[in-house]
């Protein structure tokens, strides 16, 4: 097997880097943010890009988004959207997938979940309160 050299490796290397950042630049035109509105992830391009205080893409997710002409508002509504399926262990679907028109667990279902969980961290703490007050302890 014949390795491939140091200056083709460079090439390779710079012309990812620079293909990554020229994605991203087209990205954040579309979307019409500020370039240093975010950053890859440890300052290698292709990685994770973090930008805002939550949001996180990856190589993948920017050049479907460019490729698609998709707005930053589907991608947040996606991102939101996988937050909570995750929360109750529902699949979360990729950016394509969702784009495409992947099944999604309804809005009611979620706030019924909601209020589920609300309901038995209240139940959780009274039984707490319940222990202090008759000095049991568990």
């Amino acid at each position: 097997m014949k390795k491939p050299d140091e200056q083709i490796k460079s090439a390779l290397r710079e012309g990812y880097r620079k293909e990554c950042n020229n994605y991203l630049t087209v990205l954040l035109k579309m979307w019409e943010l500020d370039s240093h509105y975010g950053y890859w992830n440890s300052d290698r391009p292709g990685t994770i890009y973090h930008y805002g205080d939550t949001h996180n893409l990856s190589m993948e997710d920017i050049i479907y988004i460019v490729e698609n002409d998709i707005e930053e508002d589907e991608v947040i509504k996606w991102e939101d959207y996988c937050l909570e399926a995750h929360e109750y262990g529902f699949t979360m679907p990729n950016l394509p997938s969702w784009h495409k028109g992947a099944p999604r667990v309804p809005k009611e279902t979620f706030e019924h979940l909601r209020k589920l969980k609300e309901e038995l961290a209240n139940a959780i703490n009274e039984a707490k309160e319940d222990a202090e007050r008759t000095g049991q302890h568990f």
